[in-house]
């Protein structure tokens, strides 16, 4: 039975706080610094000189935030070019809240354009000190990492059932993605998305590094909801396919793990 999990809405709005904007991403770009700094420390002052140069191009707006960073703190202007970086994405002086702790009507289009394209750029930096083959395996195994840090026991479902609703209950507030599902059965889930705003906020940059940035971590993603769930896909919109083809087998009873074919997906509409 097809399942729609998510309707693709281009006017959706959020209620948000610009500090709850601004405050991940800097802490993505925290991460990526320490992951930098801890693993090829030679390389890192070539990362914070590009860093530095690409922020300071960024216009600068009158708004403040207390950080406790560890590395960031250390560079006020990346700290404050970052800081200006995310409020340029995400239209400032469209809103141009009183404080960044009012919370305001945000288009959600201007969310998910900052989040992405603010990682890119840093992440787009690991090009100043390897080739691109190096930069795409480094952000993969980053993304991966991220994704293991977020598992937890307390939070696996037992069925495809309970990790449907799961899906549902995540996208329906963002609207930024057009998803059905099924069949549904004890041995596999299929998953298709025929619109993506991630995607869509990322068409312009290079789509394999954007792979490596948003898409990969989903393998590890399956397992964080359950050790014993395993995805198979063969198509991106990422990667300019016309949808994405995701499949969840249930390795306590899917022996056989093969991906779906074209004909089952393409049924689901």
């Amino acid at each position: 039975m097809k399942r729609t999990i998510c309707t693709y809405n281009e006017k959706a709005k959020l209620n948000y706080k610009l500090r709850n904007l601004i405050t991940p991403c800097l802490g993505g770009l925290e991460l990526f610094l320490k992951n930098v700094k801890d693993n090829i420390s030679d390389s890192f002052p070539t990362i914070i000189d590009y860093l530095k140069n690409f922020y300071e191009k960024v216009e600068n707006y009158d708004v403040s935030i207390d950080s406790d960073y560890e590395i960031l703190v250390q560079y006020s202007k990346i700290l404050n070019g970052s800081k200006n970086h995310v409020l340029s994405l995400v239209n400032y002086t469209k809103y141009n809240p009183e404080s960044i702790d009012d919370e305001i009507e945000i288009d959600t289009k201007d969310l998910v354009r900052t989040f992405t394209q603010f990682e890119y750029i840093f992440m787009k930096s690991l090009l100043e000190i390897m080739n691109r083959e190096e930069t795409i395996e480094y952000i993969k195994k980053l993304s991966e990492e991220v994704s293991l840090s977020r598992r937890d026991p307390n939070n696996y479902v037992d069925s495809f059932i309970e990790s449907t609703d799961r899906f549902k209950n995540n996208l329906a507030r963002w609207q930024m993605q057009e998803c059905v599902t099924g069949p549904l059965d004890e041995e596999r889930l299929l998953y298709k998305v025929k619109k993506c705003e991630w995607a869509d906020a990322l068409r312009d940059f290079d789509s394999d590094l954007c792979y490596a940035m948003l898409c990969y971590s989903d393998f590890e993603g399956a397992k964080n909801l359950n050790p014993s769930f395993i995805l198979t896909r063969k198509k991106t919109l990422m990667m300019g396919d016309d949808y994405c083809d995701f499949c969840y087998h249930d390795t306590r009873t899917d022996k056989d793990l093969s991906h779906p074919s074209k004909n089952e997906f393409e049924d689901l509409g």
